[in-house]
């Protein structure tokens, strides 16, 4: 009984370490950060107390998940409305993908109502392996 017990206040200490060191990448907190949660609440087996290690990771990993949303939460609403911000994020698309972000989010669209892949991403699709 004790190594279960054990055993769940160390996986919820480590997902709550994983989603506070990724916090920027949104998927992984969300993730990581409920394992952690849901592990520290079964570290507890039907007592009312929990193991102070396991209180903590299961408060970071609330944190984890409320930044990572602020994050995400502020980067969509800063592309949303500020211009200045919206031309370096295509800037830097454009440099990496040789597209604007904007021009790509088209190519998406016209991806999803047609169900069909552009001509001109066929080619470089197949040039980076897909």
């Amino acid at each position: 009984m004790k190594d279960r017990i054990n055993t769940f206040n160390i996986l919820s200490f480590a997902f709550g370490f994983i989603a506070v060191f990724s916090i920027t990448t949104v998927v992984i907190p969300l993730f990581c950060g409920s394992l952690a949660i849901i592990f520290a609440i079964l570290s507890k087996e039907g007592s009312l107390k929990m193991n102070v290690l396991t209180k903590w990771a299961a408060i970071i990993s609330s944190l984890s998940i409320v930044l990572s949303c602020i994050f995400a939460g502020n980067t969509a609403y800063l592309l949303a409305t500020d211009e200045e911000y919206r031309s370096k994020v295509n800037s830097a698309f454009e440099e990496i993908y040789g597209v604007t972000m904007e021009e790509y989010m088209d190519i998406l669209e016209q991806t999803y109502e047609t169900g069909e892949v552009p001509e001109e991403w066929v080619e470089q699709l197949e040039q980076m392996g897909y």
